[in-house]
């Protein structure tokens, strides 16, 4: 009799709603913390990103918890809330074949367990760490990105790479040519491929400027104007390190090449990358604080 007044509380129903949702959170934390361990371990920056955006998205919801306190979801949006709460958990169990299943899976919970406890609004008024979670939930979204941008792309950014990549090499003297995807460079040719067109250091760069924007508090155009700045100069970048390839597999040796081409390579690229961001980025503020104080 007790069990039974406990859930025709319409609050109590809701709480135990919620708790089976977060059972789910629960299941799908060790894979989504395991792969983002295992990618910091072997040098990767992105992992790093992910648990800012977790931090960032905790911080602001807690700095607004006095107003999410207020809120009170409609009867209607609770039932709805509950049923894609239920959805998700219903269809957990069944849908860990792969992590971006889970990770949709556990983002519809959250979704459902907002609109349940807080209606449409918090959305309105939550819309920064709604995003910073949503960006979070996968542990590789930059690899997710990647997935679904190579599912429409013909190779056209691999040919657009190779090309660029001669014309500069031709540029400092060397008789370099392009055909297609391919740079051929005195006696040898290297084939650019997905991993070298510099895209995943420019989902790196951009979800890095998106986080810098909202740590520093700037304005949505300055946020924007920060990614774009990362996105160009990581592409832009990524030129020298398909020259420097295409050098190292001509004249200096397989071992050289292996060498620029595996994660050393790629640890120096990035650094080099970040540093240059850096001191643009203080170059910039300082300029913009300058113009300020005339």
């Amino acid at each position: 009799m007790d069990r039974l007044l406990l859930w025709k509380s319409p609050r109590t129903a809701h709480n135990w709603i919620v708790l089976g949702g977060l059972v789910v959170g629960l299941w799908y934390l060790p894979t989504w913390l395991g792969i983002l361990l295992k990618l910091a371990v072997h040098g990767v920056a992105f992992p790093l990103l992910v648990f800012v955006a977790v931090y960032l998205a905790i911080q602001e919801l807690w700095h607004q918890r006095n107003q999410l306190a207020k809120l009170l979801a409609p009867i209607k949006q609770r039932r709805l809330g509950h049923i894609v709460i239920l959805t998700g958990v219903g269809l957990f169990p069944f849908c860990r074949f792969a992590v971006w299943s889970q990770a949709l899976l556990w983002f519809l919970v959250l979704v459902g367990i907002a609109l349940s406890s807080w209606g449409v609004s918090f959305f309105r008024k939550c819309l920064i760490p709604t995003f910073l979670i949503l960006l979070s939930v996968h542990p590789t979204p930059n690899y997710l990105i990647n997935s679904l941008w190579r599912t429409v792309n013909d190779h056209t950014l691999e040919r657009l790479v190779a090309w660029s990549s001669s014309l500069a090499l031709q540029a400092i003297g060397q008789s370099a040519t392009s055909i297609h995807n391919i740079i051929y460079l005195g006696t040898g040719a290297i084939q650019v491929e997905w991993g070298c067109t510099g895209t995943d250091m420019a989902i790196t760069m951009a979800a890095t400027s998106l986080l810098l924007g909202f740590i520093l508090k700037q304005s949505w155009l300055q946020t924007v104007g920060l990614v774009v700045l990362g996105i160009v100069l990581a592409f832009v970048l990524n030129i020298p390190r398909i020259m420097l390839l295409a050098f190292a597999n001509s004249f200096w040796g397989k071992e050289a090449f292996e060498f620029w081409h595996g994660s050393w390579g790629e640890q120096i690229f990035s650094t080099i990358l970040f540093t240059v961001y850096y001191y643009l980025i203080k170059w910039i503020f300082s300029e913009h604080s300058v113009k300020s104080q005339i």
